[in-house]
């Protein structure tokens, strides 16, 4: 099995500094904010811009206040940046609920509506820069009404500021709504009259490398990068943060030959995805906190019955509904350890869009060569950003089975010394019939109660473990200057902010594992070396990354930066807590 150590590229460490711009708007249901964010998103791309939008909104199903963040550069992002640099806010009062998103600084441009007077919250900071208003709203007397589109106004407004032709929005609105071109003709009169408004600021203008890009969600990044590993087969319930992985192969799946279910619940969607792949099918599922906990029994058989299952679990904030649109890394002790009695499973992380299609890869290569569950840590962060990537194809060979033949031998579950897997036997195939079920069972398959063979058996199933370590032992990523004293271990999405506060704060280091169970233990010991000083970074309460690596190696005097979800982790916080001022980019 191929493995390999990815560190920082010498060029994203050497170049120049990037040049970035953060777009915040925030308005209310139906104003359409993340359609601005969308449109934008999609100029950039088609320019050679890189990009990347999160978005905010609470957990009701309609209304409420909304808001994206867009982060623009002339060089891959995967993290949006500190301080919003533009603001467009339709009512003061909506930006209530989003304390801790935005951060103006002293050169922040400020739009806001021509008669809205309302006072900004102090948390949002302040700007030396003069406020342009415009008139967004349209009133009878005192009372807002229905009027011409926000959404058109404002995304008018940052093109006219970006310097970015109409003709490039119309474009972007023309592929948006293929499906009802007279809305793109209903709308540009509207935008018009907005991009000739008088007096507009003019933002810093990024140039791409003029070829187009591709944008993409962490959550469709997964799904196609199942497909380029040789899915076959997705059973899932849809539940938030997941739910697009599962729309994007309805799209996507059946035309490439595969087939897809929505269950009942998430317990018979890993049930199917454990049927369709003892018939020799590659197949997965996906879901979140909630539906992985309903999964666990079925976790347990795919490992007892050596079936291959790729599980990916999108973490939202919890315990229980918790925070259905909010992220938080605190599925990793369920992962791991979840299940009743002792059965071997491996867990990846994803770092952001770009590294998702890797995973997925890699999550098919270990669950079809070791014949058990494999779980993919994603969270909101990831699987619902939009982010800029380049085009590329992956031509890997897709991982295949180790299929029976009658010279494979009789016993389905044969201990032979070393080798913990067997050839897998597809019902059907003459002479390969077998009892497979989720009792103890001998090497035939045929069930036992006897402790010894109880013993012996998981001996056999946890050697997966040992050899999965072996070959993933350099799947890792490390940034930063290797002889400097300050070490960062973390993992997941915490990546794209880890790699910008790298480039500003040479005296750091960083390790991030791509597996996480079985942890490649002798790269992270190989790492620490001539560490003075080192810390853990995690959106846990309980630290359960921290407390994850002392079962495994001695973490004294290494400290435990650890809180719960909600929000991404920052440069800010990350400087205030190490005592380091955070080093405001280029814009």
């Amino acid at each position: 099995m191929e493995t390999r150590t990815e560190s920082m590229p010498a060029s994203v460490a050497t170049a120049t500094p990037l040049r970035s711009l953060v777009i915040a708007i925030a308005g209310s249901g139906g104003d359409g904010v993340a359609l601005i964010g969308d449109l934008l998103l999609k100029m950039a791309a088609h320019q050679g811009l890189y990009g990347m939008l999160v978005q905010s909104y609470g957990p009701q199903i309609r209304g409420g206040e909304s808001a994206v963040v867009l982060r623009i550069g002339d060089r891959e992002i995967c993290y949006e940046g500190e301080d919003t640099d533009v603001l467009v806010c339709f009512r003061a009062a909506d930006l209530k609920r989003f304390r801790g998103s935005l951060h103006l600084h002293d050169d922040s441009l400020l739009i806001l509506e021509e008669k809205d007077t309302g006072a900004l919250p102090e948390w949002l900071g302040t700007t030396n820069q003069p406020v342009y208003r415009h008139p967004f709203a349209t009133w009878d007397g005192d009372v807002e009404v229905a009027g011409e589109p926000k959404n058109m106004m404002a995304l008018a407004l940052l093109c006219r500021a970006l310097g970015w032709p109409e003709e490039l929005a119309r474009q972007a609105m023309a592929e948006r709504f293929s499906h009802k071109p007279a809305l793109v003709d209903r709308n540009m009169p509207t935008f018009r009259k907005a991009y000739d408004a008088p007096n507009v600021p003019q933002l810093l203008q990024l140039k791409g490398h003029g070829v187009p890009l591709v944008v993409e969600t962490g959550n469709e990044a997964v799904a196609r990068g199942a497909m380029s590993a040789g899915l076959e087969f997705f059973a899932g319930y849809p539940i938030t943060p997941s739910s697009e992985v599962m729309e994007t192969l309805i799209d996507e799946l059946p035309a490439a030959g595969g087939r897809i279910i929505q269950a009942e619940d998430e317990i018979s969607a890993l049930g199917m995805v454990v049927g369709a792949s003892f018939g020799g099918v590659p197949s997965m599922t996906a879901t979140s906190g909630p539906g992985l906990s309903l999964m666990t029994e079925m976790m347990g058989l795919s490992s007892m019955a050596e079936i291959p299952t790729v599980i990916v679990d999108c973490q939202r904030a919890g315990p229980a509904t918790g925070m259905p649109s909010r992220t938080e890394q605190s599925d990793l002790y369920h992962a791991i350890y979840g299940g009743h009695g002792d059965f071997p499973r491996a867990v990846l992380g994803v770092f952001d869009v770009v590294h998702a299609r890797d995973v997925m890869f890699r999550a098919f290569e270990l669950a079809e060569n070791y014949q058990l569950p494999v779980l993919v840590l994603s969270d909101a962060y990831v699987a619902q950003r939009r982010q800029i990537r380049d085009g590329v194809t992956d031509r890997r060979d897709k991982p295949r089975r180790w299929r029976w033949t009658p010279e494979d031998g009789p016993a389905r579950f044969a201990i032979t010394g070393d080798q913990p897997v067997n050839a897998f036997r597809v019902p059907g195939t003459p002479g390969g019939t077998y009892l497979a079920a989720g009792i103890e069972h001998t090497e035939d398959g045929n069930p036992s109660a006897d402790p010894g063979v109880h013993q012996r058996m998981s001996e056999k199933r946890f050697k997966k473990l040992e050899a999965i370590a072996a070959d993933t032992r350099t799947w890792v990523r490390t940034m930063g200057d290797p002889a400097a004293a300050k070490g960062i271990i973390a993992w997941g999405s915490s990546y794209g902010m880890l790699r910008e506060w790298i480039e500003s704060h040479p005296e750091y280091r960083v390790f991030m594992p791509e597996i996480l169970h079985p942890f490649p233990i002798e790269a992270f010991t190989e790492w620490r070396k001539g560490l003075l000083e080192t810390t853990t970074v995690e959106l846990s309460y309980q630290g359960q990354f921290h407390r994850y690596l002392s079962s495994l190696t001695d973490m004294n005097g290494v400290r435990s930066f650890a809180r719960s979800g909600g929000l991404p982790m920052s440069m800010r916080e990350l400087g205030e807590m190490l005592g380091v001022p955070a080093t405001r980019k280029e814009r």
